[in-house]
């Protein structure tokens, strides 16, 4: 019970946080509004985007990135996402969005920075998506523990 509360306290506190801290960070957001999304879908093994370059989104089991939701990779100059094929498609559709903000974002420097953006970037796209990950993340105890410990700096 009493974790329940403090996760539903966080979530409150960071939807909170986003919305205040949002004017100049969702501006820049706007990176990512060349995209045209047409369908997110488990079924759709990858997807190519020209606009603002080329990037493929993956969508692969939840083995093998979690307790990540998606991952924003630059494997020699080619830009890769990798979804979770099991989340919901409100989640997948933010999370792309967010992934793909990544995959953009040269300008910020620290970890905390990058994904404070790239969740304003996501939020607009889906913010149910956008509510159900932070839930997601504070009531599951590995995805806590990976971003408490750092993981990725």
């Amino acid at each position: 019970m009493v974790f329940k509360v403090f996760a539903c306290s966080v979530l409150f506190f960071v939807i909170l946080a986003m919305l205040g801290a949002g004017s100049v960070a969702f501006r820049e957001s706007k990176k990512i509004r060349g995209f045209n999304i047409v369908q997110i879908s488990a079924s759709d093994a990858r997807a190519y985007y020209t606009e603002n370059g080329f990037y493929t989104i993956q969508y692969v089991p939840k083995e093998q990135i979690a307790p990540l939701f998606g991952e924003a990779r630059n494997e020699f100059g080619h830009k890769i996402a990798l979804i979770r094929d099991d989340l919901s498609e409100d989640v997948k559709k933010f999370v792309t969005y967010h992934e793909l903000y990544h995959l953009q974002d040269i300008k910020h420097k620290s970890r905390f920075s990058r994904e404070l953006n790239a969740n304003l970037a996501g939020a607009p796209y889906s913010f149910f998506g956008f509510v159900k990950t932070i839930f997601m993340t504070v009531t599951d105890f590995s995805r806590m523990k990976y971003y408490m410990q750092g993981a990725g700096e």
